[in-house]
């Protein structure tokens, strides 16, 4: 017989980064407020400092957190069978068919993931959760994907602006 259609998804550095860049102006006001005040003693470095530092810190959180999910899991989506694998550290966490599915919900910061105007640095962090018909429920980030490729399941999108509620890491 033929091969089983397989896509596999797993961490990407280049995903990981995609999303970091986004929102690289609060770093760089974070770090030359703090470096203007290293170098003149004025008040308004720190100020500016721990301004951008207020809406840099939750990204950093946020971003640790989807880097200890994601990395080391993968995700093998086989059409042919309708099957999805979860793989974690090389062992089987999970393996379910596309009918066991209840729902898949994609948790997002922004309705308009593209749109850099008026963005936060946590709104650019989303994440999916495959809800199984037992109960069991999946979390993968967009360091992994942004979708699957399922067709004929619906996917439900929910703003989330922390996008921390409902993740139970690791």
């Amino acid at each position: 017989m033929g091969q089983d259609f397989k896509i596999e998804f797993d961490f990407d550095p280049k995903n990981e980064w995609r999303v970091f860049r986004k929102s690289i102006i609060f770093h760089i006001g974070t770090l030359s407020g703090f470096i203007y005040f290293l170098a003149t003693k004025e008040d308004i470095g720190l100020f500016l400092g721990f301004g951008f530092l207020l809406f840099a810190l939750p990204q950093l959180v946020l971003h640790f957190q989807y880097k200890l999910n994601d990395r080391r899991k993968k995700i093998i989506v086989n059409h042919s069978k309708q099957t999805i694998r979860i793989e974690h550290n090389g062992k089987l966490e999970k393996e379910f068919r596309f009918k066991d599915i209840n729902k898949i919900i994609r948790f997002k910061g922004q309705w308009d993931e593209e749109n850099m105007t008026y963005a936060l640095p946590t709104f650019f962090y989303n994440y999916t959760e495959i809800v199984l018909n037992d109960g069991h429920k999946i979390f993968f980030s967009d360091f992994i994907a942004k979708n699957l490729g399922l067709k004929n399941i619906e996917i439900e999108k929910k703003l989330s602006l922390l996008n921390l509620s409902n993740i139970k890491w690791l």
